[in-house]
């Protein structure tokens, strides 16, 4: 017992005199710096770079790929993740997990039949797992496939009951039938085993919007950016909300949030456009049109709607090449034949044809090209009778 309680105080003096060091050290400014706080994506890039380096070192295996294609994944960067999973599969074509990863990112590209000849081609190889065969019954349930999708999920459910997102998928299959409520109690499910899903975030906010219980929909899509705070799609959801709740100020600033997150999402800059339009504010609608168009220039309806803009805010020049461009892309497009020649005559002549685009609103603080005008013809005319009679003199009547 001595000598235990020897040891003891000799190691807390060793403490002691380390932290008299330290403090010395750091007067003289010789101490460490505390190590700053590195976060996920940082990691991400520190881990991508080091795979880079080995692999152009001549030293590159198809593991190494592999690891790397993973890395591109989560780093929402698909296309380069793809070619490395095909490098690693062309270097070693008998390993399942590649197959798996190739499924997963090739469902992220939107190719759900691809994905699942990649799945299927996994399961061949011996890959038994309860993320595989969820990803398999999302994928059968994604081309509508529901029975094949419920096998698999079941069998994901007998290796692993607690795997949310598998709860998830089934869900996706109910909603998708019609079977609302038993997709929201799956939904919920989902909820208790992984709360952090963000794809169960959107899709509560997607539902519940649908059914009008908007308060419920705006409380999850805030539950969702508390989990994944940087993400565009959750509050692009929660701007459908507003909107279809006639929240128009509250729907904008969501749009405008969800265009600065991730400025790719040109459903978030043309929903703002339109709300914009909608109330006749030309001006701001302009460059939310403009936006989507750099972006995304076969966004249905973008180009026409920015052409729109520039006549009404008085650039006549730019709304007649737009309209111009619109006409050769598709020459039977008559809304914008008759805008290019609106904008044509407003060119020549200064006059304002009044359109029936967007709704009434009070138009006071805009622009005389903002508000829309009818011009009336004020010159005095006397009027004429509808018909003249052909009356004859009476040559029987005397004076």
């Amino acid at each position: 017992m001595m000598k235990r309680l020897f040891f003891d105080f000799i190691f807390l003096l060793g403490i002691g005199l380390l932290l008299i060091s330290c403090n010395s050290e750091s007067k003289k400014g010789l101490s460490i710096p505390a190590v700053p706080e590195v976060t996920e994506k940082a990691r991400r890039a520190a881990a991508i770079e080091f795979l880079t380096d080995l692999i152009n070192s001549s030293s590159s295996s198809s593991e190494i790929y592999y690891k790397r294609a993973k890395l591109y994944l989560e780093d929402e960067r698909p296309k380069d993740a793809l070619d490395d999973i095909n490098t690693a599969i062309g270097m070693k074509a008998n390993n399942g997990h590649y197959y798996q990863t190739k499924a997963l990112i090739l469902r992220e590209l939107k190719e759900p039949q691809q994905a699942l000849e990649a799945a299927s081609k996994a399961e061949v190889l011996n890959v038994e797992s309860p993320e595989l065969f969820t990803l398999l019954g999302d994928l059968y349930q994604q081309i509508g496939q529901f029975a094949k999708a419920k096998l698999y999920l079941n069998k994901s459910l007998q290796i692993s009951p607690n795997h949310g997102e598998t709860y998830f998928f089934k869900g996706e299959i109910a909603a998708r039938q019609g079977d609302t409520t038993t997709a929201l109690q799956y939904f919920h499910q989902t909820l208790n085993f992984k709360p952090t899903f963000l794809p169960l975030y959107l899709k509560f906010a997607e539902v519940y919007t649908a059914l009008r219980q908007y308060d419920l929909a705006l409380f999850y899509s805030d539950e969702g950016i508390k989990q994944h705070p940087k993400n565009a799609e959750l509050y692009y959801k929660k701007g459908v909300t507003y909107q279809r709740a006639y929240q128009t100020d509250s729907a904008l600033a969501s749009y405008t949030k969800a265009v600065k997150l991730d400025s790719s999402l040109t459903q978030a800059s043309f929903s703002a456009g339109m709300l914009y339009f909608k109330i006749k504010n030309y001006r701001y609608a302009l460059p939310q049109f403009a936006h989507t168009v750099k972006i995304n220039p076969k966004y249905p309806d973008a180009k026409l709607y920015m052409a729109i803009c520039q006549e009404f805010t008085g650039d006549f020049t730019s709304a007649i090449l737009t309209y111009e461009q619109i006409i050769a892309e598709n020459p039977t497009d008559y809304r914008a034949s008759g805008g290019l020649y609106r904008a044509k005559r407003k060119q020549d002549y200064g006059a304002f044809i009044p359109d029936n685009y967007g709704s009434s609103t009070d138009t006071s603080s805009l622009s005389q090209y903002d508000i829309p005008r009818k011009n009336v013809d004020t010159t005095f005319r006397p009027l004429q009778p509808k018909s003249r009679l052909n009356l004859k003199p009476d040559s029987s009547r005397k004076n």
